[in-house]
C-alpha cells in the first residue's frame, strides 16, 4: 500500500470526507474543518522566493490546517510557518493556517496525532455535538462536550479509542479525552 494510500485510510478511519487526491497531496473535510496532507518527496523540497507563491502552489487560502509528511517534516514546516509569517510582514496579509510535522517513518503515529491536535484547536469547526461534560477543573462548572468519537489507533497497540473534546466557554479551558 503506497503512503496516500495509507494517509486516505487513517483520514476516512477518523471520520474526514477525502475532497480531492493529487500525487502529493490530499484534501480533507471533517465538518467545517479543512486540512491538506502534503507529501514533500524526498531531500527536494521547492523554496519559494515569493511567499505568496507558497501558498498558490500549496493552495492554503482555504485550508484551516496543513500537515507537512517527510522524511525531516520539521524542517519543511519551519520553513512554511516562516514563509507565513512573512506574508503578514510584508504584505499584510493573513493565511490562518497552523502547520503539523508527520515523519513519514511514523506515518500512522504521528498523523493520529497531529489530527487529534487539530482537532482539540480547531473544536469549533468540527463539532459534532452538544452535550454537558465533566466539571470544569478551574471554574467546576460543567464543560461542554463539543466533539466525540470513536477510531481505531496505532499509538494506542491497536485498540478502539472513544475521543472526546470539552470545552468550558468561561475559562477557555480545552480538554481533549481519549478513553481507551
Amino acid at each position: 500500500m503506497g503512503v496516500i494510500d495509507r494517509i486516505i485510510e487513517e483520514l476516512r478511519n477518523r471520520g474526514f470526507r477525502i475532497r480531492v487526491v493529487r500525487d502529493d497531496s490530499i484534501k480533507a473535510d471533517l465538518n467545517r474543518l479543512t486540512v491538506k496532507v502534503w507529501l514533500a518527496s524526498g531531500d527536494y523540497f521547492p523554496w519559494w522566493s515569493n511567499p505568496l507563491d507558497m501558498v498558490n502552489d500549496l493552495e492554503l487560502n482555504d485550508v484551516n490546517a496543513l500537515f507537512v509528511i517527510s522524511e525531516r517534516p520539521y524542517v519543511v514546516s519551519d520553513y512554511i510557518v516562516n514563509n507565513l509569517s512573512r506574508i503578514n510582514y510584508w504584505f499584510n496579509k493573513e493565511v490562518n493556517v497552523k502547520v503539523y510535522s508527520v515523519n513519514i517513518d511514523r506515518l500512522e503515529e504521528d498523523l493520529e496525532d497531529g489530527i487529534n491536535l487539530v482537532i482539540a484547536n480547531h473544536y469549533r469547526e468540527t463539532s459534532n455535538v452538544t452535550l454537558k461534560g465533566n466539571p470544569c477543573p478551574n471554574c467546576g462548572l460543567p464543560m461542554t462536550i463539543t466533539y466525540t468519537s470513536r477510531y481505531f489507533s496505532h499509538r494506542w497497540g491497536g485498540s478502539w479509542v472513544n475521543e472526546y473534546v470539552e470545552v468550558c466557554e468561561k475559562c477557555k479551558i480545552v480538554s481533549h479525552r481519549l478513553v481507551l
